[in-house]
């Protein structure tokens, strides 16, 4: 397979896999956390939202430094 095609499909899924993380972190993961019967509950959500954004941004950052490196090569 091409060089370019593959860092294209690699990148496409990439992208696909942190757009269904991101939904499940919204969708499922905070909302389980706000519904656990114990007093911190929100704090804990919020922190995991926050968390999780985070490494959601750092994945796609990283992603988007290996299709650069990937088509400068």
């Amino acid at each position: 397979m091409n060089r370019e095609v593959r860092t294209a499909l690699g990148g496409a899924f990439g992208l696909v896999v942190l757009i269904v993380a991101f939904v499940g972190l919204v969708r499922y993961l905070v909302p389980s956390i706000l519904g656990a019967p114990f007093s911190f509950s929100l704090i804990a959500a919020v922190a995991v939202a926050v968390l999780g954004v985070l490494v959601l941004c750092w994945a796609g950052w990283r992603l988007w430094v290996w299709v650069v490196r990937s088509f400068n090569r």
